[in-house]
């Protein structure tokens, strides 16, 4: 059974709550019946079936409330037999990348039917509402594994820094292990972590994964104000 992130959020924002009821649940659908790649095979008999006979629904009243002024939400291709939801791959995996071995499946997809242009095809408008989805995901996922206050911040800044770098820490699993290996390379100790994670971002140092005792010693110890104020035992 595939699992989809999902913005407990969107409720609450004008697109979605601007829905009519059939047409609320139709895009819902729309997030978990598309494959992986954000392309969904039109049927809209089935998806009737699954919605609720009560709840009518059609291609042209869809594309008219989806496909608004200041965003365009499905992309028909394929003579209309499949839509793309471009959205649904900057929510799903940030800005994919072709060093990622995570989004490859996805790109080989998008460039075999065309959608693949470096990035997916979004506005400017999309691309920040993405960033601050990214922002709401991470900041749900730190409050689902209970990381106390003191780490939070540093570590969603950590989160994002990785993210630009092609690695991808969308779930509570990997997350959960990233925040554990910053736990025990800095002794369980949240301003020996905060050190650590400045460090390695001011440096655009790539992996955390790497990095041993030896390596904890010599990022602190090589700011004076670091090394007076967090010793490292010797």
């Amino acid at each position: 059974m595939a699992k989809r992130f999902t913005d407990t959020n969107k409720y609450k924002k004008p697109f979605i709550r601007g829905l009519q009821g059939a047409y609320k649940l139709f895009w819902d659908y729309l997030y978990h019946d598309c494959d992986h790649a954000g392309i969904w095979i039109v049927d809209f008999d089935i998806a009737q079936l699954y919605i609720g006979k009560d709840m009518p629904i059609n291609r042209e009243d869809a594309l008219r409330y989806f496909n608004t002024t200041d965003e365009k939400r499905v992309i028909e291709f394929d003579h209309g037999t499949k839509w793309y939801l471009p959205s649904f791959i900057s929510f799903q995996y940030g800005e994919l990348n072709e060093l990622n071995r995570a989004h490859n499946s996805v790109i080989c997809i998008l460039k075999k039917y065309g959608l693949y242009k470096n990035k997916p095809l979004t506005s400017t408008l999309q691309g920040r509402k993405d960033k601050d989805m990214d922002k709401d995901k991470d900041m749900f996922l730190i409050k689902d594994l209970n990381i106390p206050d003191v780490y939070a911040s540093t570590f969603l800044n950590w989160l994002r820094y990785k993210r630009k770098k092609g690695q991808s820490y969308k779930d509570e699993k990997s997350t959960g292990l990233a925040f554990k290996k910053l736990l025990k390379l800095s002794e369980n100790d949240p301003m020996k972590a905060i050190k650590v994670v400045e460090k390695a971002m001011g440096n655009n140092w790539d992996g955390m994964f790497p990095l041993d005792k030896s390596d904890l010693v010599e990022i602190i110890n090589s700011q004076p104000r670091a090394k007076k104020e967090y010793p490292l035992p010797e």
